[in-house]
């Protein structure tokens, strides 16, 4: 590395290459180096710094962690942390790296999804395409989303943004969280351990918790029976929220109105999936957050953050809660 070039080394997942022109342009004295999801680890990897990972094989992630001893920040690009890294990783983190993810840039699209899946669902739009398809003129009469309660599980970025989309539509907007704090946006909020109270009064019912050994399965037949036969499950967590046997068990039996699933334990579905089957149920191939303005955003939550840790400063989207995981 030349005098010129003195700032941290950054390795760079290949697939967020498109942000390049802006990070080099940006960080002159830093080198940013493109890295394949696999192949061999080169010795060029091993004097980095900073790791801005999206997708990357646990060979070259592992291979990265083990030998790049000069690595001391890992921005990972998704909202959550559970599907990230093992046990060297874990090793790395107590040695002192740190792991932050990227707080902002999906919240946006999954907003915007958790709204189009409350609009299409009230106004009937699953009905309407089948009739369409049948070739039957069906003249249904649709539910006001304004008026409507949301509950959404989940008071952090993304419950965020889905909570004043819905409030500007005109609806009331009901969190869960595992302390129960007040959160902008949100007319009220509950703690966790009293998510049974508000249940009842809930029209759609939005998981975007995360996942950790609290929240696993936490969904289960009790939760179901607890909300009206009329209301909408829409789930862009992780599948694992779900007990997955009360929930068909529910929608089947129509305890609940029905469910738009943007995620699965198993991924990508298999076609002898049941979940294809399901009554009163769309499924969508974990595409909530996939939007045409996400590598900007990457960019911006990336920039924020290297900036601090250039200046030494903390450094955002860091575990809140390490024991738990997110």
């Amino acid at each position: 590395m030349t005098a010129a070039q003195s700032g941290p080394h950054v390795l760079i997942s290949a697939n967020l290459a498109g942000m390049l022109p802006q990070l080099t342009g940006r960080y002159p004295a830093s080198r940013f180096t493109p890295v394949p999801d696999e192949g061999p680890l080169l010795e060029e990897y091993v004097d980095a710094e900073v790791l801005f990972c999206s997708s990357m094989g646990e060979e070259m992630l592992n291979g990265i962690l083990g030998k790049a001893r000069e690595l001391r920040w890992i921005q990972v690009t998704t909202a959550g942390f559970d599907w990230f890294g093992g046990d060297l990783l874990s090793q790395r983190l107590a040695e002192g790296v740190t792991l932050t993810r990227s707080s902002h840039s999906y919240c946006v699209p999954i907003g915007e999804y958790v709204i189009g899946a409350a609009l299409m669902c009230s106004r009937a739009f699953p009905e309407l395409q089948a009739a369409q398809e049948r070739r039957e003129w069906v003249r249904l009469v649709a539910t006001d989303f304004a008026g409507s309660t949301m509950l959404v599980f989940g008071t952090g970025s993304i419950g965020g943004e889905v909570a004043w989309r819905a409030k500007a539509l005109g609806a009331a907007v009901i969190g869960v969280s595992r302390s129960g704090r007040a959160c902008e946006g949100f007319d009220r909020v509950v703690p966790a351990d009293r998510c049974m109270d508000v249940l009842p009064e809930a029209d759609w019912v939005v998981l975007a918790m995360p996942l950790t050994p609290e929240t696993a399965y936490m969904i289960r037949a009790e939760h179901f029976a607890a909300m009206k036969d009329t209301a909408v499950l829409i789930n862009v967590g992780r599948g694992a929220l779900i007990a997955e046997e009360d929930f068909v068990d529910a929608v089947t039996r129509g305890t609940i109105a029905g469910a738009v699933l943007d995620v699965f334990e198993e991924e990508p579905l298999s076609p002898g999936s049941r979940f294809w089957g399901l009554p009163r149920t769309i499924v969508t191939p974990h595409t909530s957050f996939r939007a045409s303005g996400n590598l900007q955003r990457l960019c911006e939550d990336f920039i924020a953050n290297f900036d601090r840790y250039l200046a030494g400063e903390t450094l955002m989207g860091t575990m809140r809660e390490p024991s738990l995981g997110y």
